[in-house]
């Protein structure tokens, strides 16, 4: 059993932060205990984390629940940790996400109070090998928030191999896209405080009850810059899409922004999207309907375009949580 403190990553300037977060590693075979390393079948992890309260980048409008994303960056950050101790990857080769899925069990576990509390997210990783040779991990993960069941999630992410002609250049190396402008929502019409944290642009509703809406981050936010955050891309699309599903509960559904709560979320895509061409999204809202608690719900089909171009699909579940 090893125990690996694992810092939790602040783009940009650092953030003070007491809180302390372990990975223990349980072999659950004799190879990898004493060679330290993972094997072809399941291996197990546990994160041992305080619960985050100002230090992740998104918790400026979760007024009543814990962040979707703190799901999402548990599983990356095992699968980083995983890759690059146990699979020899080099830390600054960035992971390409290709599917993620999160599941809400309960609010319950997450009502915020006024002292801090604590999680424990247990993670099984698989090594994958695919038809065309490129190496990947799957991750499952159960996220349990002071000793109740909170949320259970997936993530595939694809392990960069080394290209011919040598190392890669830095994701620091890279130079900026030129910077784009565009009309963004008020934070409060997509569930945020900062202005800095609204994703989308120029919100188009068309007369067949869809929203259609472009991703365009802050440049100067650090969050959203892959040179200073390897999830720069992956929490792009989860954030932008969240938005645009809370954006459209709320003009087409009659959504209150700030009780609106993401309790589905699950995508595919290609390895590596959002480094390339600009990306919009196609949001299309279903009926209204109530789920097991009673809550009004809408389910949501988003389509992730690049340029005219189909290149993913995310489905998501707003609840109105009062």
């Amino acid at each position: 059993m090893t125990v690996t403190p694992l810092a939790r990553p602040h783009p940009g300037p650092a953030v003070p932060t007491v809180s302390t977060r372990h990975v223990t590693h349980r072999p659950a075979t004799p190879e990898e205990f004493l060679l330290g390393t993972v094997v072809p079948g399941d291996c197990r992890f546990t994160l041992s984390d305080e619960l985050p309260r100002a230090e992740l980048p998104f918790e400026d409008g979760g007024r009543w629940t814990h962040d979707l994303h703190y799901v999402t960056e548990a599983m990356h950050s095992v699968a980083r940790l995983a890759a690059t101790r146990y699979l020899r990857v080099p830390a600054r080769r960035p992971l390409k996400v290709a599917r993620a899925t999160v599941n809400l069990d309960t609010t319950v576990a997450s009502r915020r109070v006024g002292q801090s509390g604590h999680a424990t997210t247990d993670l099984r990783l698989r090594r994958t090998v695919s038809q065309a040779g490129v190496t990947g991990l799957d991750c499952d993960a159960t996220v349990f928030m002071q000793g109740v069941r909170y949320a259970t999630g997936t993530l595939s992410v694809e392990l960069p191999g080394q290209p011919d002609g040598g190392a890669p250049a830095a994701v620091h190396d890279r130079p900026r896209p030129p910077v784009r402008t565009g009309l963004r929502p008020r934070p409060a019409q997509v569930g945020r405080f900062d202005q800095s944290n609204v994703v989308l642009s120029d919100p188009r509703f068309g007369p067949d009850s869809q929203l259609t809406a472009d991703f365009l981050p802050d440049p100067d936010n650090p969050v959203f810059d892959p040179a200073l955050n390897e999830r720069a891309c992956p929490m792009l699309l989860v954030e932008a899409t969240r938005q645009a599903a809370v954006l459209a509960a709320c003009e087409l559904r009659g959504f209150t922004p700030a009780y609106c709560l993401t309790v589905r979320w699950s995508g595919q895509f290609p390895p590596g999207i959002g480094r390339g061409a600009p990306l919009s999204c196609r949001t299309v809202p279903g009926p209204v309907f109530r789920d097991s608690l009673g809550r009004p719900a809408v389910d949501f089909e988003i389509t992730l375009l690049s340029g005219p171009t189909p290149t993913g699909t995310i489905g998501t579940t707003l609840v109105l949580d009062c």
